[in-house]
């Protein structure tokens, strides 16, 4: 018998479960998301009892209520999902399947496609995701930055070798040992001080440049290295078109993405110092020779070393020099530029956004949601208070309630999504937040 309903022709968001052509979404299950999301990132208090309203009402899916005093208060408001006029299901598969396609990326063409709605309701979805994903930015970075801290607390790099050119023409002429060869080895020094320990690669990238044939056939002679192909001629206006991305990359996969116009000193320190603890090694190419400064254990690779013979334009250590290479921050350019073009293009003004999105859901994967939801409640001051006869006291979760340690103000909890929109190139209309 032929089964005429395996592939559904009703749309999956107008879907009846009673229907034959049951809907290929279990909506269920990502409604059970979005609410784990909304009770664990943007959790609601009882003004009078001090515990987080986790009680549903069955009429209502926007609403939870207290379950002492019955106070009643709305999911979505002061959330990014402010104003959401889709079912809830809808954020919950979204959220799922951007995390489930990490590295890659989802579209708002591909979610058109999956549940049948608008374009500009697929974009606006996706930028709620965005806001999300740039608020919990600041709590991936403390989780770096304390992991790294950890690891490299009074830490130093093993100096480098300062033996003559003699002295290494006679050990080479001289054949000496393993054991003791391996001892004087550098990559063998450096990777028996950084074993077991999480190694910090940094570089600069271009997505979507400007090639000479889009600039009317003008060069960009004032512009010099990748700074050039984001920028187009000063005849034309000198607009930025492309997007420079500075990477912060890690051996455990966590990865930090920033927008950048440049590459200059000024730019880029501040997003080290912000990121890195000053005793983590970092490697780095030779555009970054003012990080010694501030980094001790920083060393660089020269990627344009030339060979010796004649014969030959390149060096074979130009990659990989004494242990010190930048092939986590590499590697991730190569990803991200598959992943990227996707979209096709997207503007400079919203490619921090889209960045963020892409270093939330590669970091859930590293530190999980346990971890950020702990750092984030940490933040709002929520404390498990046990809550039952002290006869009974097991430590199950059950016993324990959530509540507010310090009582947020009123305009903090009111107003911090509409600052974030601001910053992030969103408009609000009518409480409404809109994609600029």
């Amino acid at each position: 018998m032929i089964n005429y309903y395996l592939f559904s022709a009703a749309n999956p968001h107008n879907a009846s479960i009673k229907d034959p052509p049951t809907s290929p979404i279990g909506t269920k299950h990502y409604e059970k998301i979005t609410e784990y999301f909304l009770d664990t990132f943007y959790p609601k208090f009882c003004p009078t009892c001090k515990i987080q309203l986790k009680k549903k009402i069955s009429t209502r899916d926007y609403l939870i209520r207290c379950e002492v005093c019955h106070y009643q208060a709305s999911r979505l408001s002061y959330t990014p999902l402010h104003h959401f006029k889709l079912p809830l299901w809808v954020f919950g598969y979204v959220l799922d399947e951007s995390y489930k396609r990490s590295p890659k990326v989802l579209t708002a063409a591909e979610i058109v496609r999956s549940i049948g709605i608008s374009n500009k309701s697929a974009l606006l979805l996706k930028r709620r995701i965005q806001l999300f994903a740039s608020e919990q930015k600041e709590s991936f970075r403390d989780l770096i930055f304390s992991q790294l801290e950890e690891e490299y607390k009074d830490f130093r790099l093993p100096e480098k070798d300062t033996e003559s050119k003699q002295t290494q023409s006679r050990i080479q002429s001289n054949p000496i040992p393993t054991e003791i060869a391996d001892k004087r080895n550098p990559k063998k020094i450096l990777q028996k001080a950084l074993k077991g320990k999480t190694l910090t690669n940094a570089d600069t990238m271009v997505l979507y440049s400007a090639s000479q044939r889009a600039n009317k056939g003008r060069k960009r002679h004032k512009h010099g290295g990748c700074t050039a192909s984001i920028y187009m001629s000063d005849k034309l206006g000198g607009k930025q078109i492309g997007t420079m991305v500075h990477t912060i990359a890690a051996s455990n996969g966590a990865l930090i993405l920033d927008s950048v116009p440049d590459q200059k000193m000024n730019t880029l320190g501040p997003l080290f110092l912000k990121n890195i603890p000053s005793t983590t090694p970092i490697f780095t190419d030779s555009g970054y020779p003012w990080l010694n400064s501030v980094y001790k254990n920083h060393r660089m690779v020269n990627h344009s070393a030339h060979s010796k013979d004649k014969r030959y334009r390149w060096a074979r250590n130009r990659w990989s020099k004494d242990g010190v290479h930048i092939q986590y921050a590499e590697g991730n350019h190569r990803v991200i530029k598959q992943a990227f073009s996707s979209y096709g293009y997207i503007k400079p003004e919203f490619s921090q956004l889209y960045l963020n999105e892409y270093c939330f859901f590669k970091n859930l994967k590293v530190f999980g949601v346990d971890a950020l939801a702990k750092r984030g409640r940490e933040k709002l001051g929520i404390v498990e208070v046990y809550d039952g006869p002290e006869s009974e006291r097991t430590g199950k979760a059950k016993n324990f309630v959530p509540t507010l340690k310090n009582e947020i103000s009123k305009s903090e909890a009111t107003n911090f999504v509409f600052h974030l929109a601001k910053s992030q190139n969103v408009r609000i209309v009518n409480d409404k937040l809109l994609p600029i």
